[in-house]
């Protein structure tokens, strides 16, 4: 015979195990993609027997600032044009910082940053840039713009 009791009981009791467990799951994170870049890159670097790179700001401003300037210019290269005036790339911004290494990476029209470290790691020149243990910090940029030809800008830096 079925105990009308324990039925109550039992409702009561799922009734405050429901009422006790949180309303919803606190929201995940959101990663950056040049800071999940930085993170593809020092595992594929740990995997090839190298240490992390460290992330340096001032790589990090000139890696943002070459790939928004592609962006808005509409042009793919390594020499940045900032302000019309070519830079010299990454070499001319560290001649004389006593940094005397200096590695870029760049590619454009891959919306994600696993898609564009996969383009990169299949490279043999730029996975060389990314094994590449005598490299000791690193800087990465992305930026987009709906109305240039590759839409995606993507910027990596490194220095050692």
């Amino acid at each position: 015979m079925f105990a009308p009791n324990r039925l109550a009981l039992a409702g009561s009791v799922l009734v405050a195990l429901c009422a006790a467990a949180p309303a919803q799951a606190a929201e995940p994170q959101q990663v950056r993609p040049e800071d999940r870049i930085v993170e593809l890159t020092n595992q594929a670097r740990a995997a090839a027997g190298c240490r992390p790179l460290a992330v340096d700001p001032g790589l990090g401003r000139f890696a943002e600032g070459h790939a928004g300037d592609m962006a808005r210019r509409d042009y793919f290269a390594h020499s940045a044009e900032f302000g019309g005036q070519r830079s010299g790339g990454l070499l001319g911004l560290l001649r004389g910082s006593g940094t005397s290494r200096a590695a870029e990476n760049i590619a454009a029209g891959k919306p994600t940053p696993e898609a564009v470290f996969q383009q990169w790691i299949s490279s043999d020149g730029h996975r060389r840039n990314i094994e590449d243990c005598r490299y000791t910090s690193v800087g990465v940029g992305h930026a987009f713009s709906a109305a240039s030809r590759y839409g995606h800008y993507w910027v990596q830096e490194f220095a050692g």
